[in-house]
């Protein structure tokens, strides 16, 4: 972590709302966007993304500055959206190789064309198909950018597996859009 986000985070500490805001000022838009890939849903991701805050808020005093506040917020948000997964009975995730960079989180998908509108609702529904822990390392590693490290820490597991689970998904993803969409088929 750099100085001024340890600085915001013992102020935090402190009960300073204002470094609270600046904090989420900081990481609203990358939770948010964690949030819809795994969820594909605007406005879900709105909620669970501001659930992460509230957690975060309410449990800020017993955070280990040590640790990578990245880390952990970022841990929180896949849990809740996990949770929110299993709740629905295989939730929906959105979106994957149609995302080079986080788009503008006030775009809505109607304001895309209609091509890309269609290619992002067909990568959706391959996408939602995956199980949850597939689908977990398979958005945070090619959406978010995340490194295997970090992504090891947020799901709770060792390098080699999140590595192994990241094949495993892109093979899936892969074998999944190639049946949906067969080469040589308009799209």
């Amino acid at each position: 972590m750099d100085r001024e986000e340890v600085a915001l985070i013992r102020a935090c500490q402190q009960g300073s709302e204002d470094a609270f805001r600046d904090l989420v000022e900081r990481y609203q838009r990358r939770t948010y966007w964690i949030a819809y890939n795994m969820l594909g849903n605007y406005d879900l991701a709105a909620d669970i993304s501001q659930e992460a805050f509230l957690r975060v808020y309410k449990a800020i005093n017993r955070f280990d500055i040590t640790r990578n506040f990245y880390t952990w917020l970022y841990q929180i948000v896949v849990n809740l959206c996990i949770d929110h997964m299993r709740k629905e009975s295989g939730g929906r995730a959105k979106r994957l190789d149609d995302v080079a960079e986080p788009p503008d989180p006030d775009a809505r998908p109607m304001d895309a064309g209609i091509e890309s509108q269609e290619v992002r609702e067909a990568v959706h529904e391959v996408l939602a198909k995956l199980p949850h822990n597939y689908k977990t390392v398979l958005v945070l590693r090619d959406l978010q950018g995340m490194t295997c490290e970090e992504i090891a820490e947020v799901v709770g597991a060792n390098n080699a597996t999140v590595r192994w689970r990241l094949h495993i998904a892109r093979k899936m993803f892969k074998d999944a859009w190639e049946a949906k969409h067969p080469a040589g088929a308009e799209e």
